[in-house]
Formats: structure tokens, sequence, C-alpha cells
């Protein structure tokens, strides 16, 4: 992809370099230049795009469990809530109250879990995500008007105004900090390796990469200024305990598979830890305003919400194909979402045929859960407790052997997303 400009200074570039150094650019010009060549670039390969789409849906269909979108439910299904028994069909009684021949309507059938779930988890944050959300967003841009867009939102999140309180080389200093004090060995006895080296096609972010579990797990991680880039490498590290926890001996499931929310809930579970004032005091060393602690807490909100509408959107594109109609539903979702456009080019490109969006989702659920349990277990800086280590080590013992709604049933709960927004709300406060 081009950028405007001379064409003598970078010529070509690839998209994964212009979107690793989007949320950095200061200028908003210059971001809004980068997205929409992004965008064009989506736009190119829509066709490609498009065939991926077609072959995960005959994929789904091979499972026999009905259409595409029963299919992919099904994955999810057994780590979510179980559905409600359907209720006796009784004859009814006519109403005396209504004209002869009239009888009482039937009630409407129950609504689909996914999007009831979704659409409360969004009706339930709207509010904040409007208002306190808007406001910070807007504050960061340093503008009042409200044409934001996509690229405002990922500024926020890893490039806001305090990102100097969270320098590039005290990342693994933090973790490292926070591990002694809950005794977690980070390096899952040697089996866990982080990859820190600055290569120029290295995406943003942090992830973990199983290479052969559970002896060797790599954490690739591209070292970057702000707590966007902590948070992500703090996601890293849960999905890369969880594999190198099991025995040499486990089963290959328990090593390479698990239910599609499991890592994601492992990823939340530390990441949630920048939400807490006192550990970003005590283990990161950064003194931050009230406003700067609600400006992270939004960008988690904003994060989950996010994922709520692209579950949303990825659902339609199941019904209504994957067409214009789902791409303008989902850029409705987004603008919904964080207060934000969604350039039309990069409306289809994250919608999902495996509904991974609703993954993320719940495992972030589940991760809400389980750090309201440590809490009330062990302290609200249960983040430094030697014991809370202990139980939470017991987690990625099992490798990806648990549902999430087998892990819930653990802790006295069940799946749903309302712990997820209780805590976001809380942390907005």
């Amino acid at each position: 992809m081009r950028l405007p400009g001379d064409p003598g200074l970078h010529g070509a570039l690839a998209p994964v370099v212009v979107e690793r150094d989007l949320p950095f650019e200061r200028s908003r010009d210059r971001r809004a230049e980068m997205e929409d060549g992004l965008a064009r670039a989506s736009e190119e390969a829509i066709g490609a795009l498009g065939a991926s789409w077609e072959a995960a849906q005959a994929a789904l269909l091979e499972l026999h469990e009905g259409d595409p979108l029963q299919g992919a439910w099904a994955l999810h299904e057994r780590g979510w809530a179980e559905p409600a028994p359907e209720p006796p069909k009784e004859a009814r009684s006519p109403d005396p109250r209504l004209p002869a021949g009239l009888v009482p309507a039937q009630p409407p059938p129950p609504g689909d879990p996914l999007t009831e779930a979704c659409e409360g988890f969004l009706r339930r944050t709207d509010g904040v995500a409007k208002d306190l959300g808007g406001w910070i967003l807007r504050r960061h841009c340093d503008t009042q008007s409200r044409d934001l867009s996509r690229h405002d939102v990922l500024s926020l999140v890893y490039a806001p105004s305090f990102a100097s309180a969270f320098p590039r080389g005290e990342m693994l200093r933090t973790c490292r900090r926070w591990a002694e004090q809950l005794r977690l060995d980070l390096g899952a006895g040697g089996h866990v390796r982080i990859d820190e080296d600055d290569r120029p096609a290295k995406p943003l972010g942090a992830r973990a990469v199983p290479v052969d579990p559970p002896h060797d797990v790599r954490i690739c991680l591209l070292p970057a200024v702000g707590p966007g880039a902590l948070r992500d490498l703090f996601a890293a590290i849960g999905p890369a305990l969880l594999r190198a926890g099991p025995p040499p001996d486990a089963p290959p499931e328990d090593l390479w598979l698990s239910d599609g929310g499991l890592d994601h809930a492992c990823e939340a579970l530390f990441a949630f830890l920048l939400l807490d004032p006192r550990w970003t005091k005590r283990c990161a060393q950064a003194d931050l305003s009230r406003d700067d602690e609600r400006a992270i807490a939004v960008a988690h909100l904003f994060d989950a919400r996010i994922l709520a509408a692209g579950a949303l959107a990825s659902r339609e594109a199941h019904v209504s194909g994957f067409s214009g109609r789902a791409g303008a539903l989902s850029r409705d979702l987004f603008q919904r979402a964080c207060g934000a456009a969604l350039p039309t080019g990069l409306a289809v490109r994250d919608l999902d045929p495996w509904l991974e969006p609703f993954a993320g989702l719940r495992g972030r659920a589940f991760a809400a859960s389980a750090y309201r349990d440590l809490r009330e277990r062990f302290d609200e800086d249960f983040w430094r407790n030697p014991r809370a280590g202990a139980a939470i080590q017991g987690l990625f013992a099992r490798g990806g052997r648990p549902t999430l709604r087998e892990l819930w049933s653990e802790i006295g709960g069940a799946p749903s997303l309302d712990p997820l927004a209780a805590l976001l709300l809380d942390a907005c406060a």
C-alpha cells in the first residue's frame, strides 16, 4: 500500500508496518491518511476475504449442526450458559374478556443467546461509553468535534497523553516486580521465553505462540511506550502460562486445544490489573491522575464493546451474507460501541465466521468473575498475595481441558456478561 506524499521517501509499505505505527502518530491528519490507506488495501483484498468466508462456512457445515451460523454457535455453546428448558405447551383456554373467536397471542420465541448477551452488555454500558468515553476521547484528541474515527480510539489506547508514565524499558521490569510479589514463575521453569527483538514486519502488541508446548512457548513482543503495550504484554503472559502449565505427558487436547474463550480469559485476567490504581502505582510505578486512570478504564470498555459489536456484525454476516449489508451494520455497531467512525473499507475486514469476537467477550466475562473471586478470597490487593498466585497457577496447570462453563461453576457463578460490565463500570466510576 502507498500513503500520500513523495513515493521516493517511503514507496510501498506493508500494511503491518502502517498498523504498528498508526497509533503512535501524533498528527490526526496523518493518522487519517494512514487509516485511509489501510481501508483501500482492505478493499483490494475483498475477493480473498469473501473466499475465506465461504471456505469457513463450508467447514462449519461439516460439523452437522445445521446451517453455518448454528455450527459456529456450537463451538461456543459448551462454554456458555445452558439453554433454558422450553416450557410445556398447553392448550390455551379462550379469554372471556376477548370477543368470541379471538385467543391470546402466543408469547414471542426465546431470543438468540449471542444477540441477547451482546445487546444486553451494550445497553448496560451505553451511558458511560457515550458520556465519559466520549469526553475522554475528545479530550485526548483536543477537539470538541464529534467527527472521530477508529484511529482516534487506537491513539487513546496506545498513546494517551500520559503514555510516558509507562516507559518502554520498564515493561519487563514491571512484570518481574509484580511476579515476585505473587511468587509466580513467568518463565514456567524456562519453558516460556520472550522475543523482544524489533524486526521491521513485527506486528504491534504481544502474543503467545506455542511452538512445542509445554516445553517451548514464546511471547512475541514489540516493546512500546504506553499502557496499551503493557496491557498487551500482560495479556500474552496468561495464554503462554496456560500452554506451558500441563505436564509433558498430558494429552494433546490439553496442550494445544481449548474452549475458544479460555485463552481470552487468561489474557484478560492479567490485563485487568491495569484497572487497579494501587497496582499501577506499586508495580508499574506510575502515579496517575484520576482522569488518566479513567482513560485506561475507558480503553478497556471500548475494547469490550467493540468485541460485542463485532460478534453481532459477524452473526449478521452469516444471516444476510458477506455483503454490504453486513458491512453497514458493522459500521453502525462500531459507531455505537466507541463513538467513532469505522472506514467503509475496514467494515468487513474483521468479520469472523467463527464468531471469535464472542469468544473474546465471554473470556473477558469469566476473567472478570475470577478477578472478583480472587478479591473476595485474598483481599483487594490479591496481586501481591502468594496464596493467590498458587490459585492462579492451578488454573494454568490443567491446560485447555476445562470449558469456561466448568470453570464458572467452580467459582460459584453462571456464564454471563454482567460481571464484565460491572467491573468496567466500577473502574470508570
